[in-house]
């Protein structure tokens, strides 16, 4: 039986997911091709998540921002205003990839208004800064965008999980990565910079390894980029 402590744990980390999922729900797909080495090729493919699927709430950072806007949805100001912080900070692109193992999975996000989602789910956010020095800046910021940000690290050192940082990671000396087990559930985050682009990422309910690996994955293409 979930304890009173871990059922606060679950809603907080998926508070956070929930805003980043409900933000791009109905966000236009991006009609533009994407660039060689930029967020959307860079970012979680089928791939690197065998058995899940990507679920229609990823997109493009602006494309997403104009759907909430025209929906006027009450999250926009927020995340507009995180939008234009990081733009300032370097920022020029950004992408989200939400990952689930069903298609009920991606639905029952949406659906969600509180407490923890069924199923396996996996989000992540790549961004593209105009340098490697202001990527590395702006990631000691600590800065928020669309609901991911340092607190989900807090919330694995809350739930009494595992945190790495540094080199340890593999992701080199800019990262940390963290995991859980909350209420049954398995809880993976991670975080780094790497040349000109920073990362978040969070698994829910999924193995550790997948996760792990998916980041690693990513983290691979951006050495490579």
């Amino acid at each position: 039986m979930r304890t009173a402590r871990a059922r606060r744990l679950t809603r907080l980390v998926f508070c956070f997911a929930t805003a980043s999922f409900l933000v791009a729900c109905q966000a236009p797909g991006n009609g533009v091709a994407p660039k060689a080495t930029g967020p959307q090729t860079l970012i979680v493919q089928p791939g690197d998540v065998p058995g899940f699927q990507r679920c229609g709430t990823s997109g493009d950072v602006k494309a997403v921002l104009s759907d909430e806007k025209n929906r006027r949805s009450p999250a926009y100001d927020l995340n507009a205003t995180e939008w234009e912080q990081w733009r300032r900070q370097g920022a020029v692109d950004a992408y989200f990839a939400v990952y689930g193992q069903t298609a009920a999975d991606c639905a029952a996000v949406v659906d969600s208004s509180g407490g923890a989602p069924p199923g396996q789910l996996l989000v992540g956010i790549v961004v593209q800064f105009q340098d490697a020095r202001d990527a590395a800046s702006n990631f000691h910021r600590d800065s928020t965008l669309m609901g991911l940000g340092p607190k989900d690290v807090r919330f694995i050192e809350l739930a009494g999980g595992t945190t790495t940082f540094g080199s340890e990671t593999g992701l080199g000396s800019d990262s940390v990565v963290g995991s859980a087990e909350v209420a049954g559930a398995h809880y993976f985050v991670a975080q780094w910079q790497n040349r000109s682009f920073e990362s978040d990422f969070i698994g829910y309910d999924m193995a550790f390894d997948d996760a792990r690996h998916a980041v690693m994955d990513v983290n691979r293409r951006i050495l490579q980029a």
